[in-house]
């Protein structure tokens, strides 16, 4: 059972290494069927080497892609072989300079026909697959340079993330939620006003039966966020009462949220959703400057706390 073929591009990295090491180890054998004690992992180090002039270890970083450590470890054990040899550079002591031995030059010819006759046999390897690995592979190379993979893992987990979280419209059942979510923040920032215990004690005659909507998040079955539409009037709403628990932050709960309730707003003919936070929460204010609402001119607000207002036009 070849666990690596079952697990596809799970072990994606892993079966290159694998292939990888196959190809080095078999290429060995031609190396000793020669009487050469050379390690195929040398070759492009050694090759740079042959074609260049002497080398500092930055250097043939850059020009091969490899870390510096790769490239330091390779060189020891090259020079460990007698192959290469390494000396201080005039302009800087620091910096040593790396160039074939006169034991490499002297091996380069013999190893260049056997370089000759492996690119050969490669060639032909690689035009009878039904896929060009070499066309592949600087595919996937030109595609991690454009993006760095951890970039596009964390772009890719977010969207996930967002398809694990289920929006639900109101249900009295899940009326305590509502309540305790929002006062889980507003308690730990500010302090509960009157408008807040109107809202959250009744938010069927404070919201949904003035034509308004309250929304619930469901994450693992549980209900980590709410948030709420307000209607102003036929084509303004405004965006309130949003809060997520704490151990689900970090989820893109409160952004699906957000990004649903604008939705319903559209739906019910808004142009305009406006909402009013308070400087300090900057996260939260950040996730609206996201989903794009911008700042405008504040107003008359029910809430103490309230010191800024954000709309958003649709």
């Amino acid at each position: 059972m070849d666990l690596m073929a079952q697990l596809g591009p799970l072990a994606f990295g892993s079966r290159l290494r694998r292939l990888s090491d196959l190809i080095s180890r078999q290429a060995s054998a031609v190396y000793q069927s020669f009487g050469i004690d050379f390690d195929p992992k040398w070759f492009t180090l050694f090759y740079l080497l042959s074609r260049k002039p002497p080398l500092s270890v930055t250097e043939i970083a850059d020009e091969l892609g490899f870390s510096h450590p790769a490239i330091i470890q390779l060189a020891k054990e090259l020079e460990l072989a007698g192959l290469i040899s390494s000396e201080k550079s005039g302009k800087d002591s620091r910096k040593r300079l790396l160039s074939l031995s006169d034991k490499g030059r002297e091996l380069l010819p013999e190893l260049e026909k056997i370089w000759q006759a492996i690119n050969e046999l490669n060639t032909k390897l690689i035009n009878k697959q039904r896929h060009n690995l070499i066309f592949a592979m600087e595919e996937m190379e030109e595609t991690l340079a454009e993006e760095h993979y951890l970039s596009r893992f964390k772009t890719y987990f977010k969207m996930k993330q967002l398809d694990e979280i289920e929006i639900m419209d109101f249900d009295p059942t899940y009326r305590e939620h509502f309540k305790r979510l929002n006062l889980a923040w507003i308690e730990k920032y500010f302090k509960v006003e009157e408008p807040d215990i109107r809202a959250l004690s009744n938010p069927e005659g404070y919201i949904v039966e003035k034509g308004g909507r309250v929304f619930f998040a469901r994450y693992n079955n549980e209900i980590v966020g709410t948030c709420a539409l307000l209607k102003v009037n036929s084509s303004v709403y405004e965006l309130g009462k949003m809060a997520v628990s704490p151990e689900a932050q970090g989820k893109q709960i409160g952004k699906k949220l957000c990004l649903h309730a604008l939705e319903i707003a559209r739906q019910l003919g808004a142009r305009q959703v406006y909402l009013e936070s308070n400087t300090s929460l900057t996260p939260a204010l950040e996730l609206y400057k996201k989903v794009g609402f911008y700042k405008v001119e504040s107003s008359p607000s029910p809430y103490q706390r309230s010191n800024i207002k954000m709309q958003i036009d649709l």
